[in-house]
């Protein structure tokens, strides 16, 4: 009893000794001046095409970021295309007649608080889905049980080509920080891609899976891995955040600064229902 008693005065002692040294220290962190961000994309689907403008907001702000109303956004083509995007909503801006072809470049133009940032891209060939084909996993080492997609289709002959694969589980995008699929074509150009499983997460009986195939452009494609690093820059031993490339740019180089980007893709899509 008198052993039991002691220990418990010690912890007591310990615990008390660690509690009164606990100090709160403030971080006066700097106030980072806000940029426009942009998201946009235009396909070869039809419209509307959406281009997203807000505002940056600090790190520690957990309300949503700001948005910009009463732009001027305007997207043109290479073969004299041109759209006034209308705002449908606070910051949502949306196109009304023009149709994304395979081969144009697009080029965005905003205007907003006396200020002109501009964006190009293109939209680049995509290959067709043959198909999509089903896996049931029992027991088999580093994957959950379950049933998985494969992809089958063709890469088209030529280097250069880089894609984004989206996945859809009963219409909802699997979005999660790791689903963010991106590939280039260096050692797959012309080959026939076969029985490739795009997730290492299963699907269930019943579920509808529809797969896109995206195109992107060489430098979106960067963007992307670029973003892919940084959301999944986690753990003790992740490297310090940093900022991903734009291809929004300011016509007033000594101007204020933008980020996001402004894509154009071809879309492929394919689906099936998962049975038993």
């Amino acid at each position: 009893m008198l052993v039991c008693f002691r220990l418990s005065f010690v912890f007591f002692l310990l615990t008390a000794a660690l509690s009164s040294c606990t100090d709160v220290i403030p971080i006066d962190l700097p106030t980072a001046e806000s940029e426009l961000a942009v998201e946009g994309t235009v396909t070869d689907q039809p419209g509307p095409y959406t281009v997203l403008l807000t505002r940056t907001s600090g790190y520690f702000n957990d309300q949503p970021s700001p948005a910009v109303r009463g732009a001027q956004v305007i997207i043109t083509d290479n073969e004299g295309a041109a759209d006034t995007l209308r705002e449908t909503e606070p910051g949502r801006y949306q196109t009304h007649r023009l149709r994304g072809k395979i081969g144009n470049t697009y080029l965005l133009t905003v205007r907003t608080e006396g200020e002109e940032y501009r964006a190009a891209t293109e939209i680049k060939r995509v290959p067709p889905i043959d198909r999509l084909e089903q896996q049931h996993k029992v027991k088999e080492a580093g994957w959950k049980d379950g049933y998985y997609v494969l992809y089958n289709g063709p890469e088209l002959p030529g280097v250069g080509d880089y894609y984004r694969f989206k996945l859809y589980q009963n219409d909802t995008l699997r979005n999660k920080p790791d689903e963010l699929i991106v590939r280039d074509d260096a050692l797959y150009d012309g080959k026939y891609i076969s029985n490739v499983e795009l997730t290492d997460r299963p699907f269930r009986v019943g579920d509808k899976v529809r797969v896109e195939a995206l195109s992107l452009p060489q430098d979106y494609y960067y963007f992307l891995n670029e973003m892919f690093t940084q959301i999944n820059n986690v753990g003790l031993f992740s490297s310090p955040p940093s900022n991903v490339r734009t291809n929004v740019l300011n016509r007033n180089a000594s101007g204020p600064k933008a980020v996001g980007y402004f894509a154009g893709t071809a879309v492929q899509s394919a689906t099936i229902t998962i049975q038993p």
